[in-house]
């Protein structure tokens, strides 16, 4: 998957409205970018780079609603909402599917053919997520959307005369902590294992953290780049975890309906996955707790309010530079969510 981006030209001591235009043309861009490689079946590395996108301008644009205009942008928002859900579904099957034939291959031989069939279906749903999504992305209608949100990007930040001024820079703090105040909030569905919602609403909250330390770190530099890795460490976890829970809850629903007809091959090979899916889930789970509680330990967040704090003290002063964040030796096999 492609990095995000960098805004090229960003001036951090100047006015946030300027700066918010410059970030969400660059974001809107950054989407449009990858209309052909989404179209294209053969890679689904083009599906996933563009529904990233989205997500991360989506983010933007949620980060930046208390300092705009928010009717100006109204009317595309409910367009972009439509394109992340296309680009999620044909994702969420590819990653299903993907995860699917690597567990198939686990499988004990008697199972083989019931999951090839259930793999099976999951492709041909994929098939027609396709064809939705291929009727959304079509040419004409986002270069439509990308008139029509310049447009309100425009007016969203366009400046009043008298206006109280607030900078880039002091809004990116705001943000920061915003942001890490939703995520601490959350945290206690790690202590409710089986509070699904609540993790995935966790999971939605580290990644926007991590979205807005990555973005903002052109302002802040080295002080919260250990901070946007540390959470994406948490997000990942959470991110198979939250697979694990999606998959379990569909299954059983497969599982009921192949028993309502009898197929008791595809039950016997579902309900393997199924016990399968469970131990995989607490795999994910006893990962997700213990990145959290090294977040914990290490007063991640104490600290990160102290770098934000002592780093806005050296841009308006000019002592010298910042200083970076040490973190303690971590394994190589940790990934990062995306």
């Amino acid at each position: 998957m492609a990095k995000a981006k960098r805004v090229n030209g960003l001036n951090c001591k100047s006015v946030a409205s300027a700066g918010i235009k410059q970030v969400l043309v660059t974001r809107f861009n950054e989407l449009s970018s990858f209309q052909q490689a989404a179209l294209d079946w053969t890679d689904p590395e083009g599906v996933h780079a563009m529904r990233v996108a989205s997500r991360r301008l989506r983010s933007v644009l949620r980060d930046f609603m208390p300092y705009v205009r928010k009717r100006s942008l109204a009317p595309v928002l409910k367009q972009l909402r439509n394109i992340a859900a296309a680009l999620g579904e044909v994702r969420d099957q590819d990653v299903a599917i993907e995860a699917l034939e690597e567990m198939a291959t686990h499988a004990p031989g008697a199972f083989s053919s019931g999951l090839k069939a259930f793999i099976e279906t999951k492709k041909q749903l994929r098939e027609q997520e396709r064809e939705e999504l291929k009727a959304v992305l079509e040419a004409d209608e986002l270069k439509q959307l990308e008139s029509e949100f310049l447009t309100g990007v425009d007016e969203a930040t366009a400046t009043r005369a008298g206006s109280p001024a607030i900078s880039f820079l002091t809004m990116s703090q705001e943000i920061i902590l915003e942001r890490l105040k939703e995520f601490e909030a959350l945290s206690i569905g790690l202590l409710n294992p089986f509070e699904v919602e609540t993790l995935h609403e966790l999971r939605i909250a580290a990644k926007r953290l991590r979205y807005a330390l990555e973005l903002f770190q052109q302002c802040w530099g080295r002080s919260i780049s250990g901070y946007a890795k540390r959470v994406a460490r948490i997000q990942g976890g959470l991110g198979n975890l939250h697979d694990c829970d999606v998959w379990i809850e569909g299954l059983g629903k497969h599982i009921i309906n192949a028993r309502k007809h009898k197929q008791h091959d595809q039950v016997a090979a579902l309900m393997w996955l199924l016990n399968h899916l469970v131990k995989l889930r607490t795999k994910h789970l006893r990962q997700s707790f213990a990145r959290w509680r090294e977040w914990e330990t290490h007063e991640a967040s104490e600290k990160l309010r102290a770098a934000l704090s002592n780093r806005a003290i050296t841009l308006r002063l000019g002592p010298p530079g910042p200083s970076k964040v040490v973190w303690p030796q971590q394994s190589t096999q940790d990934s990062q969510g995306t």
